[in-house]
C-alpha cells in the first residue's frame, strides 16, 4: 500500500498545475469537499478529500453513516481524521437508504430494511497514517468543523451495487445537489500537503 500512496503522490504533484486548471472539486453530501482524479495510468480512481476549517456543507437529514461499492484505502494528507466502522445486525435503530446518482446531484431513498450498528473500529487517523474500510462496511469519517483535514484516496474492486446510507424513518427519499467548491483554496492547500508528504516520504500504517 505504501508504494501505491508514493507513485499518487508523485504523479499529482507533477501534474497539479492541469488538475488544479480543468478539475473542479465539489461539496459532498457528507460535509467534505471532494476532487475526482480519472487520469491516472492504473486501474484505481482516485480522490482527494478536503473539510475546509468553520466549513461543512452537509445533506439534510445529516446521516453519516455509509458504506461503498469498492475497497476504500485512504491517506491522511494533514490533519487527522475519525475513523469509525460498523458490524451491522438486525434490529430497528436504522432505516436502510439506498443512494441514487443523478446529473449534478444525488438523493437517498428509504427501503424496506431496519438494522442495528455496532461499532467495531473507532480511530484517530493522523497525518501519515493510512487505513482501509472494505467494501460494503458501513463506516463514518468525522473531523471537527473548527479543524482542517485533507485525505488521498485509492477506489478499487468496484462492483455493481449501490451504496447505503443509515437514517431514521422519515420521509421516502432526500435531493442532494452537489455545489462547486473554491478552486483555488482547494487546490492551494492539495498543494501544500503534497508538498509536506513528498518531503516526509515515511507513511505509517495505524
Amino acid at each position: 500500500m505504501k508504494a501505491e500512496f508514493s507513485d499518487t503522490l508523485n504523479f499529482l504533484h507533477e501534474n497539479l498545475e492541469n488538475f488544479s486548471s480543468t478539475l473542479v472539486p465539489l461539496w459532498h453530501p457528507l460535509g467534505f469537499v471532494s476532487c475526482v482524479i480519472d487520469e491516472l495510468p492504473s486501474s484505481h480512481v482516485v480522490r482527494v478529500h478536503y473539510w475546509p476549517k468553520s466549513q461543512r456543507r452537509v445533506k439534510n437529514p445529516d446521516w453519516p453513516i455509509h458504506t461503498h461499492t469498492y475497497r476504500l484505502r485512504s491517506l491522511v494528507l494533514a490533519g487527522e481524521v475519525r475513523d469509525i466502522q460498523y458490524r451491522i445486525s438486525p434490529g430497528s435503530e436504522w432505516c436502510v437508504y439506498s443512494v441514487n446518482y443523478y446529473s449534478g446531484g444525488s438523493e437517498i431513498i428509504r427501503t424496506p430494511h431496519e438494522v442495528d450498528a455496532i461499532v467495531e473500529i473507532d480511530e484517530l487517523r493522523r497525518s501519515g497514517n493510512h487505513y482501509e474500510v472494505p467494501r460494503g462496511v458501513y463506516h463514518q469519517t468525522l473531523v471537527p468543523i473548527e479543524q482542517t483535514a485533507i485525505t488521498l484516496v485509492l477506489l478499487t474492486d468496484h462492483d455493481s451495487d449501490t451504496p447505503k446510507v443509515l437514517g431514521s424513518k422519515l420521509a421516502e427519499r432526500y435531493p442532494y445537489n452537489r455545489v462547486p467548491f473554491d478552486r483555488y483554496e482547494f487546490w492551494g492547500k492539495i498543494r501544500d500537503s503534497l508538498e509536506y508528504n513528498l518531503r516526509s516520504p515515511e507513511i505509517k500504517q495505524r
